[in-house]
C-alpha cells in the first residue's frame, strides 16, 4: 500500500452506508446549515485495545452526518508478544505521520497512541470512548458551519463544487476500503478475524481551494472502491469541508 500526494487521482467511489446500529444517530438529524462532520480514527491490527474502537467506528460509519475514516498507523508492527508479532497490512507511516502532526497540533505532544479518534480536524478523544466522542461529534455538527459539497459524476469524471470557506484550504482525496476482513494470526490478536471499515489506502492533494469555493474534477476511481474529499486548513488544521464521492 502507498500514499502518494498527488494532483491526479485514479482509485476510490462512492457514499458508502452500512446498515449497522443506528441507536447513535437518533435525534442527530444532520443541519442543512451544516456538512458532515470527518471522523478519523487512528488504528492498528496490532492493537487489542483497539477491537473496541473498530467496532464503534462501524457504526458511526453509518451514520449520515459523518464522513469515516480509518488511518492504520505502523508503530504497532515493531511489538513483539508471546504470539509474535503482527504486521498491519493497512499501516503505512503516512497514517503515522498524519496522527503525529494531529498531536501536536491538538495535544502539544510528540506522544501518539491508539485507538485515538480526531473530530474535524480540532478535537481529539479515545477512539473508544462513545460519550466523550458523541460530545465532540454533537459540538462540531453545532460550531462553525461546514462549507457545503455538491458532488456527481459526470461519465467517467467525479465533479465536486465546493461552496465558500472560513478561510482557503488543500483538498485532498482520500481512498477508502470500504470493507475488510482480516485473519490474524500473530500479535495481541492472534486467532482472531477483525472486520473493519472505510480503510484509507491513498491520501492524495489535489491542490488549493480558495475561500470564495471552486469546482474540482477528477477521473472517477475503480469500480468497487471508495472515497472522500476533504478541505483542509493549512498543517492540517481545521475541516472546512466533506463529503463522501458519488456513486
Amino acid at each position: 500500500m502507498r500514499f502518494w500526494m498527488l494532483r491526479n487521482f485514479v482509485g476510490a467511489v462512492a457514499l458508502f452506508a452500512v446498515g449497522l446500529t443506528q441507536g447513535l444517530s437518533q435525534g442527530l438529524a444532520q443541519d442543512s446549515s451544516h456538512g458532515p462532520v470527518v471522523v478519523e480514527l487512528f488504528t492498528s491490527q496490532a492493537c487489542s485495545k483497539c477491537r473496541a474502537a473498530d467496532a464503534f467506528f462501524s457504526e458511526l460509519a453509518s451514520r449520515d452526518d459523518v464522513i469515516a475514516i480509518s488511518w492504520h498507523v505502523d508503530y504497532w508492527n515493531k511489538l513483539e508478544t508471546r504470539h509474535g508479532r503482527w504486521r498491519d497490512p493497512y499501516s503505512d507511516p503516512q497514517c503515522t505521520k498524519r496522527q503525529r502532526q494531529y498531536n501536536k497540533n491538538l495535544r502539544g505532544r510528540r506522544s501518539i497512541y491508539t485507538p485515538q479518534i480526531v473530530v474535524n480536524g480540532i478535537a481529539e478523544t479515545v477512539g473508544s470512548n462513545r460519550e466523550d466522542v458523541g460530545a465532540l461529534i454533537n459540538a462540531a455538527r453545532t460550531g462553525q458551519p461546514a462549507a457545503a459539497i455538491a458532488a456527481h459524476r459526470d461519465d467517467d469524471k467525479l465533479v465536486f463544487d465546493i461552496g465558500a470557506t472560513p478561510a482557503g484550504g488543500e483538498a485532498f482525496l482520500v481512498a477508502l476500503k470500504p470493507v475488510v476482513s482480516t485473519e490474524i494470526h500473530h500479535g495481541e490478536n492472534a486467532g482472531m478475524v477483525i472486520q473493519e471499515i472505510n480503510v484509507a489506502t491513498e491520501l492524495q492533494s489535489l491542490g488549493e481551494v480558495v475561500s470564495e469555493g471552486e469546482r474540482l474534477t477528477v477521473e472517477a476511481p475503480q469500480a468497487g472502491e471508495h472515497c472522500a474529499l476533504i478541505v483542509q486548513e493549512p498543517s492540517q488544521g481545521r475541516i472546512l469541508a466533506a463529503a463522501y464521492c458519488p456513486s
